[in-house]
């Protein structure tokens, strides 16, 4: 039995644990993300939980896999202006080796949710892959023809922002306009309710939403269960976006399966991906596969850092 460190960063909370070769997570810590402004405390603090899950269990392990926002500079091993993360660069592989003296894997959140996807889920009976999470932001991991996609600077997968809305309504966290992740993701959502509240109000008569200062996601598609005039507006077409979002997947790639992960995805699947597929239909030339949410649930992304810290994905080696 193999052992390695996985270590899940994402916009709200990082997920450091320890798991095997047979893909089972034996244990698993959090932290809240934003609780560190200072880029080194946050790498260090990373490490300090690394290290005392490795004392407990007291294996040796063959390395540590890493996921983050991106963009990243994959080969140095760098976030790059990460639109939602507490800070714009970070060092992440040299300072992780520094600290815990471990080879690690890093690569792109939703590539290594893919990553997880292709060796402990769905994916493993396909060569043609693609995952998307639909959570803080929108991303993607893409396998074609078994091999895993990764770009020139390993970020050939920013489907998030993907151009949905060539009206450029909405600004996104990036800083580019009409952007996927900007309507359709738990930090856009809110945004496109209350742009959407000014310039619709005669269609949203009714609402309670309407001039709530505190509105989220989940607060909006609980008022979509009750038939909110504004939430059944925004909830619609965000709907629209994402089968447009789904539709550039399938024509871009040919996937023989599209699994769907993230906390916005997976908290609505009765609501975002109801009938999806009959949606996607309507914009993409090539056959439309299987849209559903991934069986791993929320730990996808913790999965594939896993795969990754054993070394299981040659495209995205132990150094």
């Amino acid at each position: 039995m193999k052992y390695a460190l996985a270590v899940d960063i994402g916009a709200t909370n990082t997920r450091v644990g320890i798991g095997n070769s047979d893909g089972e997570l034996l244990q698993i810590e959090s932290f809240k993300t934003w609780d560190f402004q200072d880029p080194l405390k946050y790498v260090e603090h990373i490490a300090r939980v690394a290290n005392g899950i490795l004392k407990s269990f007291n294996v040796e392990v063959v390395g540590m896999g890493v996921g983050s926002p991106g963009p990243l500079d994959i080969k140095k091993g760098e976030i790059i202006n990460a639109p939602n993360m507490p800070f714009k660069r970070l060092e992440l592989v040299k300072l992780l080796k520094e600290f815990t003296g471990l080879r690690v894997a890093f690569a792109n959140d939703a590539v290594t949710a893919v990553v997880g996807e292709r060796y402990w889920g769905e994916g493993s009976k396909h060569e043609n892959i693609v995952y998307v999470t639909i959570s803080t932001g929108i991303g993607g991991g893409v396998y074609v023809d078994g091999s895993l996609l990764l770009g020139k600077d390993g970020n050939a997968h920013e489907i998030g922002h993907l151009v949905v809305d060539s009206q450029e309504r909405l600004t996104c966290g990036c800083g580019k306009k009409g952007h996927w992740e900007a309507y359709s993701s738990g930090s856009g959502i809110p945004r496109f309710a209350r742009f959407l509240a000014e310039v619709e109000r005669e269609k949203i008569e009714g609402s309670v939403l309407k001039d709530r200062k505190d509105l989220d996601a989940p607060l909006i598609f609980e008022a979509y269960r009750k038939g909110d005039p504004l939430a059944l507006l925004v909830i619609s077409e965000v709907r629209r976006l994402n089968a447009y979002g789904f539709a550039a997947i399938v024509n871009y790639y040919d996937p023989e399966i599209i699994t769907v992960g993230g906390s916005v995805a997976l908290n609505n699947v009765d609501i975002l991906l109801n009938n999806i597929r009959g949606e996607v239909e309507k914009y993409a030339i090539n056959r439309v596969p299987d849209i559903k949410p991934t069986k791993l649930g929320q730990n996808i992304g913790i999965a594939g850092a896993l795969a990754l810290g054993l070394g299981l994905e040659p495209k995205i080696p132990l150094r």
